[in-house]
């Protein structure tokens, strides 16, 4: 089942080039519409613009001729004609306009643009340019106004434009005259927006392109400056670093100044676009001067992620930073392009058994967007159904936790309907799975999917509350080894070897310094213990004694006699060198006499201890009471998880989902398709907005999101690209239907606000109680 415009995978990158001329435009290169609107050689013409518009890369054009809608109205003409050729691109009627400004440069003035949706009437087209009117001379803006103004300028105002006073006899070029030379007043241009009901005029101003806005002097007329700022949703530009300004999308170069800009933007984004602005159909190659449709500057391609319509427009206009790309081509198609085999296109069901009672899931086939799709629809309407059949095609590892493929489900009722049905998974590359709904993928399949089905995600998150299972820490212990690199894994298969190989290192260098710091500790508890008072008391008593016994030695010492000659007799010599040995001996007797008398005095003092207890213990056990406080034995490497500054095991069951799909979304860097089932289960209101959509907008960029979801946060704040409604038709042969889309799609859009808000007016009832936060 598709949406009536069978713009089934939703919002999509496609080029627009929203400023392009045709041949009623006066500026044109080339042959231009004669004054017969049905004449042959205007018909041509137009036959050549459709095929010039059908032959280029853009999906959409905005025909932008200056001062007319005549080319839009001969192209409308054209198409109702029989024989007409076929248009296959989406065109919207748009003029240019010069406004009269205090510009930087004389003879300058300010360019201006209209963009109006391809379902406006023709006489609203008129009644908008009536309201325009001419500075000079006050004449709302028609053909007619243009040239009498032509007629009534002053030769020498003519001159300057490159006009003789004697030619504004012709008509012809009158009107060409009036169209070099008229401005029109600021006022009126804003006031004829204005004035276009249900935004269907967007006004769509150059910045630093051809006679923009950037060459009013803004300083001086402010006012009338940032009136025309405000006034326009979409502005060109080819400087990549003004649409990031432009769109408030922060970068190290606006980071200090992006605030306050945006302030003065009234903090609205402005879509930012790049128009090949061509004055022919057919240009030439890396010629600025001659491009044609869809030759785009420099390489400025303007790229837009919406359905190709008016309502896809206004839907970029609202998210832009999202929804906007100037440049060769976004980096998600980039991506597309380079991982064709991690991205789902299609899921096709159909039933086997013709006589099988119940329609079911037969003539399922689902196109789906590379980006976030977002699975809605009531209470048992299927969308799990389609999650699981994704899944199970996607050989997942959770086939325990389906909610739909099980026992006592489509599995298990009567007659076991699912073995009646095939399903065949296609990806990007072309290659496919299929199997039937009621077997299991084989044990050796790759898994091609990560499904989160609501089962396996509460189990996680709820079974800490008993403390019978470590599953949640395991689950963030699996994601955080497929993160990281194979220099960081060391040769490791999971995390558990991962840490145990990093704590190892750690362990064996604790171990040296436990045995370095024993033997410290050991040399001072010697230290200590010499310094003792009965140890110190003993010692100094007998280093009393030996001071006593020095000088009783020295009062007997003899007086000393003549010194001996040099040379001595063989019996000195021979007797110098006992007495040489002799010394020696009494050193190291004396030495060792020392330490004799060092141990004598520990163990003195040890002796002593044991005689009190409490002494006792503190003497034996100081080296033990060292080895605790400072022998690192307390020391071990552990590892430890926090979200927002709590640990994990101490986690409500809410964070832990949020924390969970943080890591499946953002920390995961595996490639392969995330399909989440309901995952704000668990999470409050403001949860979901403030962490779970940002980390929904940022995954998708680099990875297809498949999400069974009701709530509103994340189905529409997360924009996106494709919403899948789901319906199930229990008395039409139980059969279960999906239509889908992009989210501006006014038939998914309906269903959006039944599904997600209960109807428009219960959304209106909700959103007339809500009030804005004081600032």
């Amino acid at each position: 089942m598709t949406s009536p415009n069978l713009l089934e995978r939703g919002s999509e990158w496609r080029q627009w080039d929203l400023h392009v001329h045709t041949p009623a435009s006066f500026h044109w290169k080339g042959a231009r519409f004669d004054a017969d609107p049905n004449s042959a050689h205007n018909r041509g013409l137009v036959d050549e613009m459709i095929a010039a518009l059908n032959a280029t890369r853009p999906a959409v054009f905005a025909l932008m001729d200056y001062w007319t809608f005549d080319g839009w109205f001969a192209l409308q003409r054209r198409l109702k004609e029989d024989g007409a050729p076929k248009l296959s691109k989406t065109v919207f009627p748009g003029i240019e306009l010069r406004l009269m400004a205090p510009m930087n440069t004389p003879g300058k003035r300010l360019n201006a643009h209209v963009v109006f949706s391809d379902q406006t009437s023709d006489q609203i087209l008129h009644d908008f340019k009536s309201m325009l009117r001419i500075a000079e001379t006050g004449n709302a803006l028609s053909n007619a106004a243009l040239v009498e103004l032509a007629r009534t300028t002053s030769e020498d105002n003519l001159n300057q434009k490159g006009f003789k006073k004697t030619d504004m006899a012709d008509e012809a070029k009158a009107l060409h005259a009036g169209c070099s030379l008229a401005e029109l007043t600021a006022e009126s241009y804003k006031a004829a927006i204005a004035h276009i009901k249900d935004g269907l005029a967007i006004g769509f101003m150059p910045f630093d392109t051809s006679d923009g806005l950037k060459e009013v002097k803004w300083q001086e007329h402010y006012a009338f400056f940032i009136s025309l700022f405000k006034s326009s949703p979409i502005f060109e530009s080819r400087n990549l670093e003004l649409r990031d300004c432009l769109i408030n999308e922060q970068t190290e170069k606006n980071k200090a100044f992006l605030k306050k800009f945006q302030e003065r933007l009234g903090n609205v984004p402005r879509l930012v676009v790049s128009g090949s602005d061509a004055h022919c159909f057919v240009g030439v190659k890396d010629d600025n001067d001659k491009r044609g449709y869809g030759d785009f500057p420099s390489g400025k391609v303007t790229w837009i992620k919406a359905d190709p319509t008016f309502l896809g427009l206004q839907q970029a206009i609202m998210e832009p930073a999202k929804r906007s790309f100037i440049g060769d081509r976004p980096p998600k198609q980039a991506e597309i392009e380079a991982n064709k085999t991690y991205f789902i296109d299609r899921v096709e069901i159909t039933k086997h058994v013709a006589g099988a009672p119940g329609v079911w899931l037969d003539g399922t086939a689902v196109l789906f967007n590379s980006d976030l799709v977002a699975i809605i629809g009531n209470k048992g309407s299927g969308k799990s159904a389609l999650a699981d059949v994704v899944a199970l095609l996607g050989n997942s590892r959770q086939k325990l936790h389906f909610s739909f493929l099980k026992k006592d489900r489509f599995r298990g009722k009567t007659g076991e309907p699912a073995k009646n049905f095939t399903g065949k998974l296609t990806w990007t590359d072309g290659t496919s799975e299929s199997r039937p709904l009621s077997e299991d993928p084989a044990a050796d399949k790759v898994e091609m999917v990560r499904y989160i089905p609501q089962g396996h995600f509460e189990d996680l998150c709820n079974a800490h509350v008993s403390g019978s299972s470590n599953a949640f820490e395991q689950e963030l212990r699996s994601v955080i080894f497929s993160h990281t690199s194979d220099q960081i894994r060391l040769g490791a298969h999971n995390f558990d070897q991962l840490i145990e190989q990093q704590e190892t290192g750690f362990r064996i260098q604790l171990n040296d310094f436990r045995k370095d710091l024993r033997l410290i500790n050991a040399e001072i508890a010697v230290i200590e213990e010499r310094l003792q008072p009965d140890v110190k008391s003993s010692v100094q008593e007998l280093l009393g004694a030996k001071n006593h016994q020095i000088a009783e030695h020295k009062k007997i010492r003899p007086t000393a006699g003549p010194k001996p000659p040099d040379a001595m007799t063989p019996d000195q010599q021979a007797a110098t060198t006992r007495l040489e040995e002799i010394t020696v001996g009494l050193k190291a007797i004396e030495a060792s006499a020392t330490n004799d008398i060092a141990i004598s005095l520990a163990l003195a003092g040890r002796l002593r201890a044991v005689q009190n207890v409490r002494e006792r213990l503190k003497v034996l056990s100081r080296v033990d009471v060292y080895d605790l406080l400072f022998g690192l034995s307390f020391l071990e490497p552990r590892y430890s998880l926090q979200f927002q500054e709590t640990k994990i095991e101490q986690l409500s069951p809410g964070q832990r989902g949020a924390l969970l799909l943080i890591f499946y979304l953002l920390v995961d860097k595996g490639r392969n398709p995330i399909i989440l089932d309901q995952p704000e289960e668990n999470l409050d209101n403001e949860t979901v907005y403030n962490l779970l959509v940002p980390v929904l907008t940022k995954a998708k960029k680099f990875r297809q999101i498949i999400m069974v979801t009701h709530n509103p946060n994340l189905a529409v704040v997360c924009d996106a690209e494709q919403l899948i409604w789901s319906t199930f038709d229990r008395k039409g042969g139980s059969k279960i239907s999906y239509l889908s889309g992009a989210i501006e799609n006014p038939v998914i859009n309906g269903h959006v606000v039944d599904v997600l808000e209960g109807t428009m007016p219960a959304f209106n009832n909700r959103s007339n109680k809500y009030h804005p936060k004081s600032a």
